[in-house]
């Protein structure tokens, strides 16, 4: 099924119960603003890359860059992580279907690093599916019923969620921007900020990624 939510945007993926809330025109407009505005400079640098291999594997070697010598060489030091982000010393990571997201967010870790990338199939169910897990489980209203009949909610306290959007290089084929396959990446970083950034702000956390 094809359909076209706002101009030169159109999403191939079969409708499912709960999608509609994910792919809202505002939020597939917010993605593809961010298509337009960064995916030329994504071909850019996926085209360098093969570049880079192409170089090393004549016998470059790897060096830093001599532009970022005054940064490498100036006194300077980050901002301290937030409070939630503090104590890492366990993390778990899993794909985000609904049983999993809350048993690692109950399972002990200081944080849970919910992935949109290699322990995920990437299959329009789990991607956008994932989505709506997410937001749940940042409500709080997340919950499971097992075959056996077994159920699954939160706990009082629960791990902190970072999210793992795909690499540069994979497509989320199921959207089209302007007739290009939208980056995965953008897809998946996109749609989770636009949906719980003001959630997780509400709550004193953020939205924190961690980048491949």
């Amino acid at each position: 099924m094809t359909t076209e939510l706002i101009e030169g945007v159109e999403v191939e993926g079969p409708a499912e119960e709960g999608f509609d809330a994910i792919l809202t025109d505002d939020a597939v407009a917010f993605v593809a603003g961010l298509q337009r505005e960064f995916n030329p400079r994504r071909k850019k640098l996926l085209s360098r890359r093969a570049e880079r291999q192409a170089e090393l594997d004549s016998g470059a070697t790897l060096d830093f860059l001599p532009a970022t010598e005054a940064v490498r060489n100036d006194d300077w030091k980050v901002s301290p992580a937030p409070g939630d982000l503090q104590d890492r010393r366990v993390e778990i990571t899993g794909p985000t279907d609904r049983k999993m997201v809350i048993n690692a967010l109950n399972s002990g870790a200081k944080g849970f690093m919910a992935d949109f990338e290699d322990s995920n199939s990437p299959t329009w169910h789990n991607m956008t599916g994932g989505h709506l897990n997410l937001i749940d489980a940042i409500d709080g209203s997340i919950d499971f019923t097992g075959p056996d009949g077994k159920g699954y909610r939160l706990d009082e306290e629960v791990a902190t969620m970072l999210v793992r959007p795909r690499g540069w290089h994979l497509p989320e084929k199921h959207i089209k921007i302007d007739g290009e396959p939208l980056a995965g990446a953008l897809c998946d970083f996109g749609l989770f900020l636009f949906h719980n950034a003001k959630r997780l702000i509400d709550k004193g956390s953020g939205p924190y990624f961690y980048l491949p």
